[in-house]
């Protein structure tokens, strides 16, 4: 296969922030662009915290760290690359800050306007709460240079109502665990341990009151973005050792988290990526309901009932149900999973290798 001398690929997403699940993503784009044999510069635009991260980077993989910041870097790193991927996520939102899809929509804006292919991978939109963000984010995927493998149903449907340059996938977050062999080859359930994953929607006392009503006993607190989370985590563990739950630290590494993701008897999440891993490993869970993780869930089962809205009632139903009738998505998933991957490829070697 014929490799372009001129040219590297530019990744970009929410890179450097110790976050579990975006790094996860990084990790699985790394290791499909390793696969297909790309030879080139990676330049990643990430915050220097990345480097908690880089030895599980590809050995092979030329990657050259770009200040995620600094216009100049960037845009240089684009002019020097043959595509520019987005790699996982929703990227393309504005919930979190106006800002925020600005960052990403003007990488985009100017990959496109150099004339070179924008790949969304692994991808979801919204959501957009602003008029003109939506007109931005059509203006986009309206143009002939961009492609996307979406990450849910709704996201994909979005997408080729504007475009046919678009496939129907998941999110490939948990693809570099499998690859590493990381990810347990069975569950080794620990009775009464509960893995919650919170940010701030939901009450430590509502969490705490439920546990005990469907007689979990053992608690472990997982922040996945630190510096977020981070308050939240603290405090459901000081209330848990006041009210007589046992307390379980969280592993440091990844390999320890997710041991202790494969033994809980129940995952309660309120990041996506909380819900992909119990998904992927087949433990019970259940999820604070908000768009982008009902939209995920639902992409693979559109009558999975396990969400919880902000009330104590609410949750511990949820938790009754999933731990009496477990909705088992786990071989729906790694089927779209490899799916995915596959397809993701196929459409990094079509854009790299296309003249």
């Amino acid at each position: 296969m014929r490799q372009f001398s001129f040219g590297g690929l530019t990744l970009v997403g929410y890179y450097g922030y110790n976050n579990l699940g975006d790094d996860l993503l990084l990790l699985s784009s790394l290791s499909l662009i390793d696969e297909i044999g790309f030879e080139g510069p990676i330049y990643l635009p990430a915050s220097s915290h990345i480097e908690q991260i880089t030895h599980r980077f590809p050995s092979k993989l030329d990657i050259r760290l770009v200040s995620r910041f600094s216009i100049g870097e960037i845009t240089n790193s684009i002019r020097h690359s043959i595509v520019t991927i987005f790699g996982g996520g929703n990227l393309l939102q504005d919930q979190t800050s106006w800002r925020s899809f600005l960052y990403y929509y003007e990488i985009a804006r100017y990959t496109l306007n150099r004339g070179k292919p924008l790949l969304l991978l692994s991808q979801g939109f919204g959501p957009l709460n602003r008029h003109i963000n939506r007109k931005a984010l059509n203006k986009l995927l309206n143009n002939p240079l961009t492609f996307g493998v979406m990450r849910d149903l709704v996201s994909y449907k979005y997408f080729s109502s504007i475009s046919k340059r678009v496939i129907s996938g998941t999110d490939y977050g948990p693809y570099y665990l499998q690859k590493k062999g990381i990810i347990p080859e069975k569950r080794t359930t620990e009775s009464g341990l509960a893995v919650i994953v919170l940010k701030n929607g939901t009450s430590v006392d509502d969490v705490l009151n439920s546990l005990r009503l469907n007689n979990l006993t053992e608690v472990c607190a997982v922040g996945f973005h630190n510096h977020h989370d981070e308050e939240k985590r603290s405090e459901l563990e000081s209330k848990a050792r006041s009210n007589g739950f046992k307390v379980r630290k969280p592993p440091e590494d990844l390999e320890g988290m997710i041991r202790i993701f494969n033994n809980a008897e129940l995952i309660i999440t309120e990041r996506l990526h909380g819900a992909i891993l119990a998904i992927s490993l087949g433990v019970p869970f259940v999820w604070k309901k908000n768009t982008k993780l009902d939209r995920f869930v639902r992409s693979l089962n559109k009558d999975c009932e396990l969400s919880f809205e902000g009330s104590c009632e609410s949750l511990s139903l949820a938790i009754n149900s999933s731990l009496k009738e477990p909705v088992n998505l786990k071989d729906e998933y790694w089927s779209q999973l490899e799916k995915t991957a596959t397809e993701s490829k196929e459409v990094l070697i079509k854009l790299i290798y296309r003249r």
